[in-house]
C-alpha cells in the first residue's frame, strides 16, 4: 500500500507556499511509487467557515506586521514574554481551539501517514494530529525562515531549517531535542530550477524595455508596506528608468499605478502588475529588486542572480533575513528611506557596473544546490525507519 504524504499549503504571504511546493515538487522526482503525495490547501478546500476565518485572521495579522509600525516586533516579544512554545500551545486550545479542531478533522479525511508542514500552524496541528488521531504518522516541519521564533512547535517531530545560525538557535533557545533538527541548503521549486537566467529574453516576453535600467519593486503577497510610496518617489526620477510595480493581490494599489502608466514622464517606463506564479522571470528581467525582507522572495530572486534592496523590515523573521543576504552573503543593500532609495537608484543608473560584486555574491548561492530534495530524502528516510521500526 502507497504511504500517503499530505503536503500542507496554508497563505501567510506566498513563502510557505512556495517552499512546500518546492519540496513536493522534489517528493514527486523522487516518489519511486510507492508514495502517495497529496497536495492539499488544507484551510480553504473544504469551504469550512471556521478554518477560513482563522486562516484569513492569520493573512491579516501579516498584514498588520506590514501596515503598523512595530507591530510584528511587539507581537512576537510578548509571545516570548508570555511563555514562548507553552504560550502558543495553550493560545490554540483555548481560543482559537474551534480552528484547531476543526483542522485536525480536515486532516483526517486524508488519513496521512506523513504530514508535511512549512507553517507553524500546520506543525501544531501535526503535533496534535500525532497526540489524538494516529501516534505512527510521520511529521516533517521544513521551517522557511532564516531564524527560528516562539511560534514553532517544538514538541514533536523532525524539524529542518535552513542555515547553520537558524540550527543552532533551534537547540541552544528554542530547545528542540538535537535529534530531530537537520540542516539543509534553501529550497528552490521547480519553476526556479528550471528558468533560464537570460535577462534579454525576459526583458523580450514581458515587453520590457532592453536598453534601460530596470528595477522591480514589491512588498510579498499584499503590497501593504513600503512599495507604494517607494516607487511614486522613484516616478520622481529625471533619468532613464523602467519600474516593475507588483502589487500582488492587492487590486486598490494595482489600479492605482495601473491608471498612472500613461501619465508618467517621458523618461520612465511604468509596468503595474498583479499577483504571479511567474514572478521569478520579471526579478530576473530587472537590474534591482526593491522590496521588503520577506525571505522567500529575497531567496528567489537572489537564486535569479538579480541583487536586492531592502527597504523594511516587519519583524525578527524579516531582521534575520536582511542579516543573513546583506550582511552575511552580500547579495544587496539595506536602504530604509524612500528618498535615499531615489538617489541609489540614480547612482546605479549612471553607473550599473556598481552592481557586480552584488551579483557575483548572487551566483554563489545556487539553485541547483537544492535544499528541498534533502528534505524529501529526509521524509523517505524517516518512512523507511518507520517501517524497519514497525516490522
Amino acid at each position: 500500500m502507497k504511504k500517503r504524504v499530505l503536503m500542507t499549503y496554508m497563505e501567510s504571504g506566498m513563502g510557505h507556499i512556495t517552499s512546500i511546493k518546492s519540496i513536493s515538487d522534489a517528493l514527486k522526482r523522487l516518489n519511486d511509487g510507492s508514495l502517495e503525495i497529496i497536495d492539499s490547501y488544507i484551510m480553504q478546500e473544504d469551504n469550512n467557515p471556521t478554518m477560513i476565518k482563522f486562516n484569513n485572521f492569520i493573512i491579516n495579522q501579516t498584514k498588520n506586521t506590514n501596515k503598523i509600525k512595530n507591530y510584528g516586533n511587539i507581537v512576537f516579544a510578548l509571545i516570548d514574554i508570555l511563555g514562548k512554545q507553552k504560550f502558543m500551545v495553550g493560545l490554540h486550545h483555548t481560543l482559537f481551539k474551534k480552528a484547531l479542531n476543526e483542522t485536525l478533522k480536515a486532516i483526517d479525511k486524508h488519513k496521512p501517514d506523513v504530514i508535511v508542514s512549512t507553517h507553524y500552524f500546520m506543525t501544531l496541528c501535526g503535533v496534535e494530529y500525532r497526540k489524538k488521531y494516529n501516534p505512527k504518522c510521520i511529521l516533517v516541519t521544513y521551517n522557511p525562515d532564516n531564524n527560528i521564533h516562539a511560534w514553532w512547535d517544538n514538541r514533536d517531530g523532525l524539524f529542518i531549517v535552513n542555515n547553520p545560525r537558524a540550527y543552532e538557535e533551534a537547540i541552544k533557545k528554542r530547545h528542540f531535542n538535537p535529534d530531530e533538527v537537520k540542516q539543509v541548503f534553501f529550497t528552490a521549486r521547480n519553476e526556479i530550477i528550471y528558468a533560464h537566467q537570460d535577462k534579454e529574453k525576459y526583458r523580450e516576453k514581458y515587453n520590457i524595455p532592453k536598453d534601460k535600467f530596470c528595477v522591480i519593486i514589491a512588498d510579498g503577497a499584499y503590497a501593504s508596506a513600503k512599495s507604494k510610496s517607494v516607487c511614486k518617489e522613484l516616478l520622481k526620477t529625471d533619468l532613464p528608468l523602467t519600474i516593475i510595480m507588483l502589487a500582488g493581490k492587492n487590486e486598490k494599489v494595482y489600479n492605482y499605478f495601473k491608471a498612472k502608466e500613461k501619465d508618467v514622464k517621458p523618461n520612465i517606463t511604468l509596468i503595474t502588475s498583479g499577483f504571479t506564479p511567474d514572478v521569478h522571470e520579471l526579478y530576473c528581467a530587472s537590474d534591482l529588486f526593491i522590496t521588503k525582507a520577506g525571505p522567500n522572495a529575497v531567496l528567489d530572486s537572489v537564486f535569479m542572480n538579480t541583487p536586492v534592496l531592502i527597504d523594511y523590515y516587519a519583524h525578527p523573521i524579516e531582521k534575520s533575513t536582511t542579516k543573513l543576504f546583506v550582511d552575511t552573503f552580500k547579495c544587496g543593500m539595506a536602504i530604509y528611506k524612500v528618498k535615499k532609495i531615489r538617489k541609489k537608484v540614480e547612482e546605479l543608473i549612471q553607473d550599473p557596473s556598481l552592481l557586480q560584486p552584488y551579483i557575483e555574491n548572487c551566483k554563489k548561492i545556487d539553485k541547483h544546490n537544492n535544499g528541498s530534495e534533502d528534505v524529501a530524502k529526509y521524509i523517505i528516510k524517516a518512512i523507511e525507519e518507520s517501517d524497519e521500526t514497525a516490522s
